[in-house]
């Protein structure tokens, strides 16, 4: 048989299509109106109302853009309850700097670039290649378990002290020319490595490339601030001041939470993955040998159990999620059931399974649980924190369907005291790495 398409096989397709005469029906209503809006089904979105049994205080939404920082903007989500209660102001009050943590990330992802480089002991391209160890270097994608390495070390600031920069709002032409810039050092690096330069010179020049990288920032995102002095209202219009604070004295003062007591849960149905086990990202973090991303793999519903007991304790909740099929943004339904695809294009959608190991899903974009109605028990719905303003969607919040969390929520982190001691047992266990173009 002919491997390439003939003509005769096409006028085959053009009659049998042709012979139904559902089929121009419609076509011309997608053609003419989208295909969204001729799939969507009026019965999801009518069901999935905005009502929460279990929901945590309105907040203000922040606006990413086209920054990419969407991972930042989670964990500042899941923290700014707690440090507003301490404060004892309303959270709606408190915005806390994303461009701080954004800084510090990308000095201390360059740090670990150079550090993953000088430890090399295989300094041929191919090698570096096939181990993907520059694929995402610099990236301004992100993880939480990056977002508490930055916190623990440099702490925070209100967003009043370090706000957001024409550029810190749009991640392209930042990350173009900082990746560039990295990657030069490095060919210096491997370049030094050939002639069997010492590991003190090696570290030396890495030292001159984080200086040149501190004053490149700098120049772009503006350069943090390391004092300054905090004055605000309460909740009862009281005047409070706190003089000289560092970033990290406001961390330790008013942000009670311990991020390093969050566990890494992940729902990684795949053909090299097993339940129970621990994976672990290679080469991947920001705060050297300080920021391994890890995910203990466990069934959905252990995540789903975890995260309602940590929401009903008033608690957000992290989460990675793949966000880019039945989503709907005009209503803010995720809802695996929103668009009729099996009845119109007579299309089968791949399980969870198959995606994941087809790499057609991926984590790819960081929201935060804030809400969860529940029904004897179970959930039904969940409310979810964008970072998109509050323009689209139910003033920038997601309704997303239970049957959503279970296809496409793919990350989430939980309090270690939500868990059981078989589950934080698992933890001690030596991770088993996987590769950066995973889906993890």
């Amino acid at each position: 048989m002919d491997k390439q398409i003939s003509y005769e096989q096409i006028e085959r397709f053009h009659k049998h299509y042709n012979e139904n005469n559902t089929n121009k029906i419609i076509e011309n209503a997608i053609t003419k109106n989208g295909l969204e809006n001729v799939c969507i089904n009026r019965q999801i979105v009518m069901e999935n109302q905005p009502i929460f049994n279990i929901e945590l205080p309105e907040s203000k939404r922040y606006d990413q853009k086209e920054n990419w920082k969407c991972w930042i903007y989670a964990g500042i989500n899941v923290i700014k309850h707690n440090i507003a209660q301490n404060l004892n102001i309303n959270v709606m009050d408190l915005e806390l700097s994303d461009n701080y943590i954004a800084f510090f990330d990308k000095l201390e992802k360059s740090n670990h670039a150079y550090e993953n480089i000088i430890a090399l002991e295989n300094t041929d391209l191919d090698y570096i290649h096939q181990e993907k160890i520059l694929t995402e270097c610099v990236t301004e994608a992100g993880y939480w378990l990056l977002f508490v390495a930055i916190v623990n070390k440099y702490g925070i600031v209100p967003k009043c002290f370090m706000p957001d920069t024409i550029e810190s709002m749009n991640h392209k032409k930042i990350e173009r020319i900082y990746t560039e810039k990295v990657k030069k050092d490095i060919a210096c690096l491997l370049k030094m490595k050939d002639e069997k330069q010492s590991i003190q010179v090696l570290e030396n020049k890495k030292q001159e490339f984080l200086q040149e990288n501190y004053e490149l920032l700098s120049k772009i995102l503006g350069e943090p601030i390391f004092s300054f002095d905090y004055e605000y209202k309460d909740k009862e219009r009281k005047y409070r001041s706190y003089k000289n604070l560092t970033p990290i004295e406001f961390a330790n003062q008013f942000l009670t939470l311990n991020l390093d007591d969050f566990v890494s849960l992940g729902n990684m149905p795949m053909y090299n993955k097993s339940y129970d086990k621990k994976y672990v990202k290679k080469y991947f973090g920001n705060v050297h040998e300080k920021s391994q991303v890890y995910y203990l793999n466990l069934p959905i519903n252990v995540l789903k159990e975890a995260v309602i007991q940590q929401l009903k304790d008033g608690i957000p909740v992290w989460m990675g999620v793949y966000i880019r099929k039945f989503e709907n943004e005009e209503t803010g339904i995720l809802d695996t059931r929103l668009y009729n695809y099996k009845e119109t294009l007579k299309l089968k959608c791949l399980t969870k399974e198959e995606a994941l190991n087809l790499r057609d899903i991926e984590i790819h974009h960081a929201m935060t649980f804030c809400g969860v109605h529940l029904v004897e028990d179970k959930a039904v719905r969940w409310k979810v924190e964008d970072s998109y303003g509050e323009k689209e969607k139910v003033n920038g919040y997601y309704i997303m369907n239970d049957n959503f969390f279970d296809e496409f929520v793919l990350n989430v982190m939980v309090h270690k005291r939500y868990l059981t001691k078989e589950t934080l047992e698992l933890l001690k266990q030596a991770p088993i790495q996987f590769e950066l173009d995973e889906p993890f």
